[in-house]
């Protein structure tokens, strides 16, 4: 088949990737110039890093496997600790923090340069009997047997084909960064998680010193962004390094992104198109699994399609949909739950054993998960080696 990539972020160069690898023609359109390489860590659990494997894009060299995830109190109290190294071994597949740009560019390195088509924002998809056509503000459109919406929460193709709402605000949002760092925490390998009612921060080594971080806080549209200034004061009398991180960061050092949330729909498309990643099921990043759950739609996808032709994709789209939605729609429930619950008193929190959090790790990532469960569309069946 031609298929038709609408995206060039991590999801489009996964699904480009899975589907080069099946035989297909593919060709990503992205809006931008070039590849958009901005954004600070992403972490990949197991189930990302074992769709990523599945795609032929193995994360050896880049970043930073962890080994445990701890969770505390702003008053310094101990929540929880997972070993992370028991995890790896039970799922198969490790955890692995990476800056956002070295995970694309690995992805980008994966493809021959001919797939990628910049400055193309697409402005409509019209579908036909045996052919999908998308159009383009340039004037020009483009004709293929698929269109994938890889176009991110705003989606285009989304819009067309489906209408409905855009995603909806949360009422939080995360100002982060990728530093570089000479704190402790950024050459271990432990994801640190403070939690306190009116905010919540993480601090994660991504490898060579840099460490990833973020502050989440309750925030509206009609509110003005934070400053360093404004995280310094609402974070003072915090945990360890907390302080000292915000004293050695700059207002030129922060991202700035409002916490949102999509429906997942029933259907995620037409008769030749369907959407991965945010364009679909966009989340808060209160359990860290947008991007995961990004590659295992690549990685479904890519095996759904692996034997279809152009004649008929229709019942491989909506095949893969029915496999995800279920996992995805679980997901985003967590984590639109996890984020209402942030303003509960921690106080009425007790600390959990470490081995009932380390199960629990491994209960929450296989259940949201196809390629750790091995749920792949009938017709398909492949292997995580």
């Amino acid at each position: 088949m031609r298929v038709l990539v609408i995206g060039g972020g991590l999801g489009g160069l996964a699904v480009a990737k899975g589907l080069l690898d099946n035989g297909h023609r593919v060709r990503i359109y992205e809006h931008a110039e070039k590849l958009r390489d901005g954004g600070a860590g992403v972490t990949v659990w197991s189930n990302g890093t074992a769709a990523l494997r599945g795609l032929g894009i193995p994360l050896h060299g880049v970043g930073r496997q962890l080994h445990s995830l701890r969770a505390m109190t702003a008053t310094g109290r101990m929540l929880w600790e997972a070993d992370l190294d028991e995890v790896t071994e039970r799922l198969g597949s490790p955890t692995v923090e990476v800056p956002r740009r070295e995970l694309l560019y690995r992805m980008a390195e994966a493809l021959p340069s001919e797939v990628f088509r910049f400055g193309k924002r697409c402005v409509g998809v019209r579908e036909f009997a045996d052919h999908a056509v998308a159009e383009f503000a340039d004037g020009t459109s483009e004709t293929g047997d698929v269109i994938v919406g890889a176009d991110g929460q705003r989606s285009m193709v989304r819009r067309t084909v489906l209408g409905g709402e855009p995603a909806r605000l949360t009422g939080w949002a995360s100002w982060q960064g990728l530093t570089r760092s000479d704190l402790p925490i950024a050459y271990g390998y432990q994801t640190l998680n403070i939690a306190g009612r009116d905010g919540h921060c993480g601090l994660i080594p991504a490898g060579e010193g840099l460490l990833h971080w973020w502050f989440d806080m309750p925030w509206r549209e009609d509110r003005a962004e934070l400053t360093v200034a404004d995280l310094r004061a609402a974070f003072t009398g915090w945990p360890d390094p907390v302080e000292e991180l915000l004293g050695s960061i700059s207002d030129e050092d922060l991202g700035f992104f409002p916490h949102i949330r999509h429906q997942v729909p029933k259907v995620w498309g037409g008769p030749r198109t369907t959407l991965i990643g945010d364009a679909a099921h966009a989340m808060p990043p209160a359990v860290a699994q947008a991007a995961n759950q990004t590659m295992e739609d690549a990685w479904l996808l890519s095996c759904a399609l692996a034997d279809t032709d152009g004649a008929n994709p229709e019942p491989m789209l909506r095949e893969y949909e029915q496999q995800r939605r279920p996992r995805v729609a679980k997901v985003s429930r967590t984590a639109a739950l996890t984020s209402a619950q942030r303003r509960t008193p921690l106080q009425r929190i007790g600390k959990f054993p470490r081995w009932i959090a380390t199960r629990s790790q491994v209960i929450t990532l296989r259940s949201g998960s196809n390629i750790l469960r091995g749920l792949t569309p009938p017709s398909v069946s492949v292997g995580m080696a």
